[in-house]
């Protein structure tokens, strides 16, 4: 039987970042994953993931995500590789930031400047002469900051698995964990559906969609969500450049649709939509995109972008997220087994995120306390419990 300090469950974004950081505290770490790495259907398996600061009126994710931002940058230099793109984030607006229908963009407007970024507030005119792909005609003002952008998330993933082992994570694929042995309330052990058994000090549990069923006690507080995300082909690539277009929200907080710059190696413009998204069974449910779904992206394109109106739509998929009820993480101790620590919960904002959840997840197995860690103890929620973040489209706030 194979024994390590710490093994973690979950090669996703959440379990790698925790695993590089405990390996890097000199624990002997392994990592166990159902499938190959990195899994295709993951939520953090995709070309492009938002960076932004932006969170209207919430300060500790605005620090979270600053923080964040700078480790990106250190993570480009350290792998050598532009894993985050700061080519820019731009919010645009319906209306007036100072109608008092747009808080959303108005907070994260105040928090920018009041930390002293240097963001443009811009008119419609402006807004169509610094990005001529945009519709300014349907947006009466945009807030254009030039810190944020995006992360290829499969190229990360696979450059921090790598880290990993460079480092002696013993990476055990194609292992399904399906018991934790426990004796007197003390972890032990863990088994797999492949009858292999790893004998533990602690395990942490960082599963994804798939948390909840390693540890049913977490059903009621978490469910999986699919939201639907477009790929398009524009004819003129370059109007659509990094140059010319940065990572954007079209009046999110009251349509859900974002989006990114054009892509080179795939050559698409990738819409998506943050909102409620469908409930989803994470291994049988069903990841296509409705008709719908396509129809409602088309008369978004059409007011927002023009151009792309009769572009080819040359993929689709439904980006799968791991919903706490209140939206935000969930990292902490069991509160009755010694020996079992949770890191998921990542509810749309996970990969943007990456650089502190290793570390957060570290100090939790160490039983200390982190600098962000009090929000996303073990808690008690309801179905009436409110999802907060501001710049998430959610019916009645409810997820």
């Amino acid at each position: 039987m194979k024994k390590y300090d710490v093994l973690v469950i979950g090669g996703g974004i959440f379990g790698v970042t925790a695993a590089v950081e405990l390996a890097k505290r000199k624990y002997k770490v392994a990592l166990l994953n159902p499938d190959a790495l990195p899994h295709h259907m993951a939520a953090s398996t995709d070309v492009t993931k938002a960076v932004r600061m932006e969170y209207g009126s919430d300060r500790e994710y605005f620090r979270m995500a600053e923080r964040s931002i700078g480790l990106w940058r250190e993570w480009n230099n350290f792998f050598g590789k532009e894993l985050y793109h700061e080519v820019g984030f731009l919010m645009l607006c319906r209306k007036s930031i100072e109608s008092g229908e747009q808080s959303f963009e108005e907070c994260s407007y105040k928090e920018l400047l009041d930390n002293g970024y240097a963001v443009e507030h811009l008119s419609s005119l402006e807004i169509k002469k610094k990005f001529p792909a945009i519709n300014a005609e349907t947006y009466a003002e945009a807030i254009y900051n030039p810190v944020g952008g995006y992360a290829n998330a499969t190229l990360t993933i696979m450059a921090l698995i790598a880290h990993a082992r460079e480092l002696g994570v013993h990476i055990h694929e194609r292992q399904t964990v399906n018991s934790l042995d426990m004796v007197s309330g003390v972890l032990k052990g863990v088994g797999t559906v492949e009858d292999q058994r790893y004998a533990v000090d602690h395990v942490l549990v960082a599963a994804g969609a798939h948390t909840p069923m390693v540890l049913p006690e977490l059903q009621p507080y978490m469910k999986s969500t699919g939201h639907p995300v477009f790929w398009l082909r524009p004819n003129d690539a370059k109007r659509f450049s990094g140059d010319n277009l940065p990572v954007f929200t079209a009046d999110i907080s009251n349509t859900g649709w974002y989006g990114f710059p054009y892509l080179e190696e795939q050559g698409i413009v990738k819409l998506a939509k943050h909102s409620n998204g469908s409930e989803i069974d994470p291994e049988k449910g069903d990841r296509q995109v409705t008709d719908a779904e396509v129809v409602e992206m088309r008369s978004f394109v059409g007011e927002c972008f023009p151009e792309l109106a009769k572009a080819p739509l040359v993929y689709t998929r439904r980006c799968l997220y791991t919903d706490t009820l209140d939206g935000h993480f969930w990292i902490d101790n069991h509160p009755t087994i010694k020996g079992l620590s949770v890191s998921s919960g990542g509810s749309g904002h996970g990969l943007k995120m990456a650089p502190i959840l290793g570390p957060m997840a570290a100090d939790i197995v160490e039983g200390k306390t982190h600098e962000f860690s009090n929000r996303y103890r073990w808690r008690h929620l309801t179905r009436d419990t409110v999802q907060v973040e501001e710049a998430r489209y959610v019916i009645d706030r409810r997820i």
